[in-house]
């Protein structure tokens, strides 16, 4: 009995990757910016004081940081020009598909183009469109905001690429 345990354990960990939480969320007014695939992985844009901004990796207790510095001016080599291989590309069902995948839990978008009369001409469009879809709204106060949070899973984003 004790090696069915081994096959137990690859099967709930195998589990917990088909149905574990993929995050994407982007929260301007706060300035959270992140990726994030259950407790395994979290991906973010942090603003950093010397640079524009700076990526954070972190998967498990690993950390890693990258800035848009940290690369060599050269880059790669290129290749020489030979046989391609042919990619398989997505077609506009699949495409649609695995859009249709991922839940939005939160959206509100707050817009003040800076021009009130602008703004008085675009307040009933963002009305209508609040009433219908919900979450947009015009503002006089010069503030700007975005609040998207995206949740999918991998299951799903695979059933969305495999099913005709």
């Amino acid at each position: 009995m004790w090696y069915a345990l081994p096959f137990l354990l690859l099967a709930a960990l195998l589990a917990y990757l088909l149905w574990m939480p993929l995050e994407l969320r982007i929260d301007s007014s706060s300035r959270l910016f992140y990726l994030r695939a259950g407790v395994l992985a979290r991906a973010s844009l942090e603003p950093e004081p010397e640079q524009l901004l700076q990526l954070h990796l972190r998967a498990g207790f690993w950390h890693f940081y990258w800035r848009p510095t940290d690369f060599r001016e050269g880059g790669r080599p290129k290749k020489a020009p030979g046989k391609r291989k042919s990619k398989r590309n997505l077609t506009a069902p699949q495409l649609l598909r695995l859009i249709r995948s991922f839940r939005v839990r939160r959206f509100r978008w707050e817009l003040d183009s800076g021009n009130p009369v602008l703004n008085a001409r675009l307040y009933p469009v963002f009305c209508l469109l609040d009433h219908t879809l919900g979450g947009f709204g015009i503002n006089f106060q010069d503030r700007n905001q975005l609040e998207l949070r995206l949740v999918n899973r991998p299951v799903r984003i695979l059933l969305a690429l495999v099913k005709r």
